[in-house]
C-alpha cells in the first residue's frame, strides 16, 4: 500500500530512507525506470526473485496479458483465499472458457515486477499500484498506463457509484478505477495482546483514552509479566511506518489532515506542535523503557511476528493487523487479540483525517481482455463481495457500515471497525478539487531527511532537535512546492497556484464530502 510524504493517497507501503536533500525528482526517477527498455528474461528474473508465493485461481500464474488467463497482481496476502473462492471461482464458474490467473507479492517486489513489465510489454491485465513509490494515479494516466473501464461495466450505477471522485477513480469523464475499500481507517489502532494485558493486571477492554493511561499500561506490561516481554513495539527500520504513525498521532493532538496541510491556509504543518508532541511521546515510551529493544531492526511485519510471538503487548497499525495474524500466526489469535481507540494527548477527543479511499486495481493498458477484467472487477462492488471483503479482515470495505453487521468478523475486527466510524473523519484532497495538482506533485522533488527519516534519527538518538528538524524540512518542502508551482505554470501552462491547498469551508467535525469541493 503506497506514497510520498507531499502525496494523498489512501494507503500506504513501506519507503526507501535516503540523506542528505535530494536533488532528484522521484517521479522522474520513476518515469525512466518505468518506460525504459528490458526484456522477457528480465521480467522471469523479477517474478523468481519475489516473496509473495502468489496463491493462484486453478493454475500456475505466467507473466504477462497474453498468456492465455487473465493476469491478476496485487499485494493483499489476507486477502488470498477470499479472492479465490469468492471472487475468481464464482466468475470463471460464470464465464466458461475465462481463467484468472493470480500473483501475490510483497509491494516492493510487486513495484518491480511492475516497473520491469511496463518496460518489456508484459504486464499483467489487472494490478495494484503498491511498491511504484507513491506516483500519483493521475500520472500514470497520464502517461497512458490503464484502460479506461467505465464503459465496459457499469460502476457508476455500482453500490460505490457515489463513492467515485474526479482525481482519484475518474479522469477527464472516464472512470478507470473504483474504491473497493473504505477511505474511513487509520494505520495507528492500538492491538493489545488481552491475555498479556490480564497477565500484568490490566483490563483489555478498559480503553486508555490518554497518551499517559497508554505509556502507564505498558509500564505495567513489561513490568507485570515473567517472560521478558515488552509493553510495546515500534518497529522503526521502515521510515513510511514511522511517518504514517506520526501523522496520526499528531492529528489526535489535534493537527488537521489529511496531507500534513492546514486547509485554512494551504500551509505545511510538519513543524506544528502537534506534530513535535507526537514525536516526543513516542520517546517516552523508549525513555520508560518499554518499547521493544530491537524496534530499530524490525519492519512492520517483523514486529507483527514479535508480537504473535508474544514479545510485545501493544502494536499500533492498521486494521489488516489481525487479518495477517489470522493467515500467518493464527494461534495469536486464539490466544488472545484486542483492540482500542487511538489514544489522544488529553481526555478531549480529536478526529483523525483520511482521504476518500482510491482507486486500488487498474487495468493495465497493455491487457487485450479490458472488458473481461472490467466485468470482474465490477463483482467486487457488490455487498455480498464486500460482505466477503469484510470477513478477510484486512483494509474496511468501501461498504463496510453496511455488511459489517452480518459479516462473520472477529470481535476485534469488528470495534476496530467501529472506532473508524467515530475516530475517523474524510478530509480535504486538493487533486479532486483541481487537477493540476497532481502535475505539481509529480514536479515536487523529494527532500530528505523528510519525517520518517527524522523520526527515525530521534528514536535512534542519531538527533535531538526536533522542532529545529521539523521547521526545516517544512521550509524545504514549502520552498520545494513554490519551485513545483512555477514550473507546471510557466513550462507546462497549468493553471494552479496555492489556492488548491485551500479549503475554507472544511469543518472538522464533519466529512468534507464531493458537493463541498463546488462550495469552497
Amino acid at each position: 500500500m503506497g506514497r510520498h510524504h507531499h502525496r494523498i493517497s489512501g494507503t500506504t507501503t513501506p519507503g526507501a530512507m535516503g540523506a542528505g536533500p535530494s536533488r532528484t525528482n522521484p517521479s522522474d526517477l520513476t518515469r525512466r525506470r518505468l518506460f525504459g527498455g528490458a526484456g522477457a528474461a528480465v521480467l522471469a528474473a523479477a517474478l523468481a526473485g519475489c516473496t509473495g508465493g502468489g496463491q493462484l485461481a486453478e493454475k500456475s500464474a505466467s507473466a504477462g496479458s497474453g498468456g492465455g488467463g487473465l493476469q491478476w497482481w496485487d499485494q493483499f496476502r489476507p486477502l488470498t483465499r477470499m479472492l479465490q473462492d469468492d471472487l475468481f471461482a464464482p466468475f470463471m464458474k460464470a464465464h466458461p472458457g475465462v481463467t484468472v490467473e493470480r500473483r501475490q507479492m510483497d509491494a516492493p517486489d510487486l513495484g518491480q515486477a511492475l516497473q520491469v513489465g511496463r518496460r518489456s510489454n508484459q504486464m499483467p491485465d489487472v494490478h495494484s499500484l503498491a511498491g511504484l513509490g507513491g506516483v500519483s494515479p493521475a500520472a500514470l494516466v497520464s502517461e497512458g498506463w490503464f484502460q479506461p473501464i467505465g464503459k465496459l461495466a457499469d460502476f457508476a450505477g455500482s453500490p460505490v457509484g457515489e463513492l467515485l471522485y474526479d482525481g482519484l477513480h475518474r479522469f477527464n469523464g472516464e472512470v478507470y478505477s473504483f474504491p473497493p475499500f473504505s477511505g474511513r481507517w487509520h494505520e495507528a489502532v492500538p492491538w493489545v495482546n488481552t491475555a498479556m494485558l490480564k497477565q500484568a493486571g490490566v483490563d483489555p477492554e478498559e480503553e486508555p483514552g490518554t497518551w499517559d493511561k497508554l505509556r502507564e499500561i505498558a509500564r505495567k506490561v513489561t513490568t507485570g509479566n515473567d517472560s521478558g516481554a515488552y509493553g510495546i513495539v515500534v518497529p522503526s527500520k521502515e521510515t513510511e511506518y514511522l511517518r504514517a504513525l506520526v501523522e496520526r498521532l499528531a492529528m489526535a493532538a489535534g493537527a488537521p489532515g489529511p496531507g500534513n496541510i492546514d486547509w485554512a491556509t494551504g500551509d505545511y504543518v510538519y513543524d506544528s506542535q502537534p506534530y513535535i508532541d507526537a514525536i516526543e511521546f513516542l520517546v517516552s515510551l523508549q525513555k520508560d523503557k518499554v518499547v521493544h529493544p530491537a524496534s530499530a531492526s524490525m519492519g512492520a511485519r517483523d514486529a507483527r511476528a514479535r508480537w504473535a510471538a508474544g514479545q510485545a503487548g501493544i502494536y499500533l497499525w492498521g486494521a489488516w493487523f489481525i487479518g495477517g495474524l489470522r493467515v500467518d500466526e493464527p494461534e495469536a489469535v486464539e490466544r488472545g487479540v484486542g483492540t482500542w481507540h487511538i489514544p489522544c494527548p488529553e481526555t478531549t477527543r480529536n478526529f483523525v483525517y483520511s482521504p476518500p479511499s482510491s482507486g486500488t486495481f487498474w487495468v493495465s493498458d497493455q491487457s487485450k481482455q479490458a472488458r473481461t477484467a472490467a466485468e470482474l472487477m465490477l463483482q467486487m462492488t457488490t455487498k455480498e463481495f464486500q460482505t466477503s471483503l469484510a470477513e478477510a479482515m484486512d483494509q474496511p470495505p468501501a461498504l463496510a457500515a453496511e455488511v459489517i453487521g452480518q459479516a462473520q468478523v472477529h470481535d476485534a475486527y469488528r470495534t476496530c471497525v467501529a472506532n473508524f466510524q467515530e475516530d475517523v473523519r474524510i478530509g480535504p484532497v486538493p487533486e479532486v478539487g483541481n487537477p493540476g495538482v497532481w502535475q505539481v506533485l509529480a514536479e515536487m522533488r523529494d527532500i530528505h531527511p523528510n519525517l520518517g527519516d527524522i523520526v527515525q534519527s530521534v528514536l535512534t538518538g542519531a538527533s535531538t532537535d526536533v522542532g529545529g528538524q521539523l521547521r526545516r524540512f517544512n521550509d524545504q518542502i514549502s520552498a520545494e512546492r513554490e519551485r513545483a508551482l512555477k514550473v507546471v505554470r510557466e513550462e507546462k501552462g497549468v493553471e494552479v497556484d496555492l489556492k488548491a491547498w485551500v479549503f475554507g469551508n472544511w469543518d472538522r467535525k464533519k466529512d468534507y464530502g464531493q458537493q463541498d469541493y463546488a462550495g469552497r
